[in-house]
């Protein structure tokens, strides 16, 4: 289900009661009104996810890969399991969400992606890391990938990337 009338601000609230459809996708289209400077910081439409933590007591934190919780239905998530398949990805969070909380995680845009141990490579294709919820570089270019890295970084950091697995 699409939402339209999410404002920008919202995606970044954290609630522990739902408030939208879990699952739910909502668009974010820079104001095409706005200053040419406001639109380059905001780099493009981003496509939101609704969520719900239900992550065994773990909290996630911005950059977390966010894989579904398929036993437990739709929008239901957990950090993706290391090397898990990058077709489970619900998105990636961009702030903090606490275990038991309802949030929205990045889908589809520019955004930040928390680096693997062995860091990430710009301009390689991003698959789910080695440890949970962190990312990648794909091995080739075959592999299947849920995200673009726009930046090198080293492990533990966030790389600014192209989300896309929606």
């Amino acid at each position: 289900m699409f939402l339209n009338s999410i404002t920008s601000g919202d995606f970044t609230r954290v609630t522990t009661s739902a408030e939208y459809p879990l699952g739910s996708l909502a668009w974010d289209n820079p104001d095409p009104n706005g200053s040419i400077a406001a639109k380059a910081a905001r780099q493009g439409p981003t496509v939101w996810r609704y969520v719900f933590n239900d992550d065994g007591a773990t909290n996630w934190a911005a950059g977390n890969v966010v894989s579904c919780e398929a036993a437990k239905g739709p929008g239901r998530g957990r950090l993706s399991p290391a090397n898990s398949n990058v077709a489970g990805v619900l998105g990636v969070a961009q702030h903090a969400i606490a275990f038991g909380s309802y949030g929205w995680v990045l889908c589809y845009g520019i955004g930040e992606v928390l680096a693997d141990t062995g860091g990430i490579t710009a301009d390689t294709g991003l698959i789910v890391g080695d440890a949970a919820g962190t990312a990648d570089n794909a091995a080739a270019i075959d592999n299947v990938a849920f995200g673009w890295s726009l930046d090198a970084v080293i492990a533990g950091a966030l790389a600014t990337s192209f989300i896309r697995c929606i």
